[in-house]
Formats: structure tokens, sequence, C-alpha cells
């Protein structure tokens, strides 16, 4: 998906991917949700939503809601927030934002 955001242009075909949420990917269903976030060549994060009817991403109709897909613009703050509150692999979490994690070790 491409879409244009203040001018700039945001390409899910040339960004890197670097996590997935995807709960419900069957697209029959109203709450079907895939969440992919970007990380574009000059370092920026997006994030591209693709979700049901009973989604965030749904688009208003005149008769209400259909499935729908989006590109929004993260901060650095923001991705790392996503990828906490979806669960992404640690690993994943610590290489792309290593220097926004405190790093907390216990001595037992």
């Amino acid at each position: 998906m491409k879409q244009v955001i203040d001018r700039k242009l945001y390409d899910t075909e040339t960004a890197e991917e670097i996590a997935q949420y995807a709960p419900i990917t069957d697209k029959g269903d109203f709450n079907y949700l895939i969440e992919t976030l970007y990380k574009t060549p000059d370092g920026e994060y997006f994030l591209h939503g693709d979700g049901g009817a009973a989604t965030k991403w749904a688009k208003k109709v005149s008769d209400g809601k259909v499935p729908g897909e989006e590109i929004q613009c993260l901060s650095d703050e923001e991705a790392l927030d996503w990828c906490e509150k979806r669960s992404i692999d640690g690993e994943i979490v610590v290489e792309e934002f290593s220097e926004l994690i405190e790093n907390v070790e216990t001595n037992g």
C-alpha cells in the first residue's frame, strides 16, 4: 500500500517490515486485524493497519462501516509502545529500539 502523509510517500513495498500483529487473519470476520510496523529507508516508523468492519481500521460509509486499511506515522516512542502493547518478540524490540530501552538486571 502507498499513502501520502504530509507530502511524504509511505510505501509498504519499499519499507523494511519490522514486526506484525495478526490475531485474526480471516478477512470474512468483522474483527479481522493485521497490523504491520515498517521502517522507511530514512529511519521513520509507520504502521499499516488492515481490519474488518468492527475494528479501528474500518471506514465509515453511509449505512455503517466496512473493512479498511490505512497507514499511520509513528514516532520512535510510539513504535516502541505499539511493540510493547502487542507483545512483539523481545529480540526484535531490543534490536530496533535499544537506545530507548532501560536495561534492568537483577542480581540474585
